[in-house]
């Protein structure tokens, strides 16, 4: 930036002041008008006379109305050169701001889209969340389905103390028919017992024939009312026992 601003500090002299010519055949102004004024002096002091003086004021005026004029150009340029840089400035300095606001709405747009990005994977998660939701069943229905359930698993409690009082009964009816069974069983070998040993059972009698002549082995050993009762009873519970047993329990 130094350099730049020295190599147009001598540009701009070497414009003014022309030291170098622009082609070979021209003549520096200053150079020229220093070569005009030795002339105009020369006029003056030399036998020329009067004209020759006039004359050469006359070209020394010009050659100075030139420079003037020159000057004045140069110095009209140098305004609009000052003035087209301080707008240049004003641009540069606007561009910059636009750039400068441009960087902040790019920071400010990156933040919002994060922020937006954050937000709608919340968005997702609420609406997971709602459609978990949504497939649970409405609170009357469940707590319908609860009090059904209540009212069934009471219903079962009531028919298991039914069935267990039942099973007790029939647990009671078997153990009846068992014993009942057992006497039986008990009665019938002491019979069969004593019907090999060949004695006659207690409750039986010998009735002879009628006819004398008929021979003693044709007695014919019959019971007595109440131990034939007793036998047929006890003969029947065996075989109502055997009968309930070998048929399957029926519950309810």
């Amino acid at each position: 930036m130094a350099a730049s601003a020295e190599e147009e500090a001598i540009i701009r002299k070497r414009f003014l002041t022309q030291t170098t010519a622009n082609s070979a055949a021209a003549v520096p102004p200053f150079k020229k008008l220093a070569k005009r004024y030795m002339l105009f002096c020369a006029a003056l002091e030399g036998s020329g006379g009067a004209e020759d003086a006039e004359k050469q004021y006359r070209e020394l005026l010009s050659d100075l109305y030139a420079i003037q004029e020159h000057m004045e150009r140069m110095q009209a340029a140098g305004d609009a050169y000052a003035r087209e840089q301080a707008v240049y400035s004003d641009k540069q300095a606007q561009l910059q701001e636009s750039i400068e606001q441009a960087e902040r709405d790019i920071e400010e747009r990156k933040r919002q889209l994060a922020d937006a990005r954050v937000e709608l994977a919340q968005q997702q998660e609420y609406e997971a969340v709602k459609r978990q939701i949504m497939q649970v069943p409405a609170r009357a229905a469940t707590q319908a389905e609860q009090a059904a359930a209540q009212r069934e698993i009471v219903d079962l409690q009531q028919q298991s103390a039914a069935l267990d009082a039942l099973f007790e009964t029939r647990k009671a009816q078997f153990a009846g028919v068992l014993a009942s069974l057992e006497l039986l069983q008990a009665r019938s070998g002491q019979a069969c017992a004593e019907w090999g040993a060949g004695c006659v059972p207690a409750g039986f009698e010998q009735r002879r024939s009628i006819d004398r002549e008929e021979p003693e082995e044709s007695i014919v050993a019959l019971p007595e009312g109440g131990a034939a009762a007793a036998a047929a009873g006890d003969a029947a519970a065996a075989a109502g026992g055997a009968a309930a047993a070998r048929q399957p329990m029926q519950v309810g």
